[in-house]
């Protein structure tokens, strides 16, 4: 028997997503400080063993972006009404935010057949995400992808609901 890795029995994406992101727009390395306050506001909402055990949502995540990292960063949620805009239209719009300015990154889930993942965005070209992400996944190539349904050729779907834009507060 293997021994077990870390990561491989809980569902702390959200939290690393937001803790890398943190770091990353404010171009801080605080991530202890970051990692307590969401820990804290998670136990504190009740909602620490559910984080751990099966994961977090887009309110839990907003939520700890609302009351946790708000001073120090800003975000929206472009798509959180347009569940149904196609993969090229989606990805025109990750390009723009990332282009526009420095210290951007994007929050996003993914899911298909296989999982449901939280990570960040690093870079993005016309063919394929880069990521920053606290798990194995390192690219996500365009073609393997979707806003819609999973397939055998694409099975990747990132979801435009839950599609944070995060941004530094002063740039």
């Amino acid at each position: 028997m293997k021994p077990y890795e870390q990561g491989a029995l809980d569902t702390l994406c959200g939290v690393y997503s937001i803790v890398n992101a943190i770091c990353k727009v404010t171009n801080n390395d605080n991530s202890d400080l970051v990692f307590k306050k969401i820990i804290t506001y998670l136990d504190n909402s009740g909602k620490l063993s559910t984080a751990i055990t099966r994961g977090m949502n887009k309110t839990t995540i907003k939520g700890i972006l609302n009351n946790i990292v708000n001073n120090e960063i800003k975000f929206e949620l472009p798509f959180s009404k347009n569940k149904n805009i196609n993969l090229s239209d989606f990805w025109k719009q990750l390009i723009s935010f990332i282009d526009s300015g420095e210290d951007r990154t994007i929050l996003i889930c993914l899911g298909g057949h296989v999982w449901s993942h939280w990570t960040i965005v690093d870079s993005i070209s016309q063919k394929q995400i880069k990521l920053y992400d606290s798990f194995i996944l390192k690219h996500l190539n365009r073609n393997r992808c979707t806003t819609q349904k999973a397939s055998t050729a694409r099975p990747h779907v990132i979801i435009p609901t839950h599609t944070f834009f995060i941004s530094n507060i002063y740039t």
